[in-house]
């Protein structure tokens, strides 16, 4: 009888109680952002010989398809609402070419920038049996500071520049936080399925919309610096299962 009476308590639980509330508010994520980079077409070579006779680089990397991993909390604002704000880490090399910080590659590369996105949107959530969704909107902060690379002179200079790697390094984050261009309004959606452990495992698409071009300097294409942003989320369960809402 005991374990009949846990087992229809356990039924009980599952019916009355939110798939949501079963789900810790932290969830771990890592998976690939995609920024797009509309002078990335990688044909692109310098119109003169450097001094040794070797014809040049590529003026920019393709689109770069980075690694991240990142964090997010749930606040719940209203029924079926919650506020998710989370951080995402990445990194991304870049050089100085036509009065722009572009993407590069590693042996065009002047600067390094550590990036972090923070994002706060608000979530519209729902459930199918086991399968819990999320989507929405929200704004996002893109905080980062170009360096000088590791193994690159700060005298040295490049292909089609007449700037050293120090001073290009300078322009690269006047150029990184002029015009708002670290402001990202965001779109999202969740996916999470609930695992025989309790344990949440799920896909999280992630778009930054680059809104600064409408109005930054020099002009380009507005998707350019487009972030799509995919990655693996896991949830713990919660530490203490919450109680069916008859038993309160």
């Amino acid at each position: 009888m005991g374990i009949k009476k846990r087992a229809l308590a356990a039924l009980a639980i599952a019916i009355t109680v939110p798939l949501a509330a079963e789900y810790s508010p932290w969830t771990f994520f890592g998976g690939l952002n995609l920024i797009y980079n509309s002078d990335g077409s990688g044909v692109s070579f310098a119109p003169k010989a450097q001094d040794d006779g070797s014809p040049g680089g590529l003026s920019s990397a393709p689109s770069p398809l980075r690694g991240f991993l990142g964090l997010e909390y749930r606040y719940p604002f209203r029924d079926r609402i919650v506020i998710s704000p989370s951080v995402s880490l990445w990194s991304v090399k870049y050089l100085w070419a036509d009065d722009r910080a572009l993407p590069a590659e590693i042996e065009n590369r002047t600067a390094m920038v550590p990036s972090i996105f923070l994002e706060v949107p608000f979530l519209y959530t729902f459930e199918r049996g086991d399968f819990l969704f999320r989507a929405g909107g929200g704004l996002g902060f893109l905080i980062r500071y170009a360096f000088l690379e590791f193994g690159v002179d700060a005298d040295e200079k490049s292909y089609e520049e007449d700037l050293s790697a120090g001073q290009q390094v300078a322009r690269i984050n006047r150029y990184l936080w002029s015009d708002a261009r670290w402001v990202y309004p965001t779109l999202q959606g969740e996916m999470t399925y609930r695992l025989e452990n309790g344990w949440g495992a799920g896909l999280t698409l992630r778009v930054g919309i680059p809104i600064f071009n409408l109005w930054a300097t020099p002009s380009v294409p507005f998707a350019d610096s487009l972030m799509v942003m995919v990655a693996v989320t896991i949830t713990p369960p919660r530490a203490t299962k919450p109680a069916p809402a008859d038993s309160q």
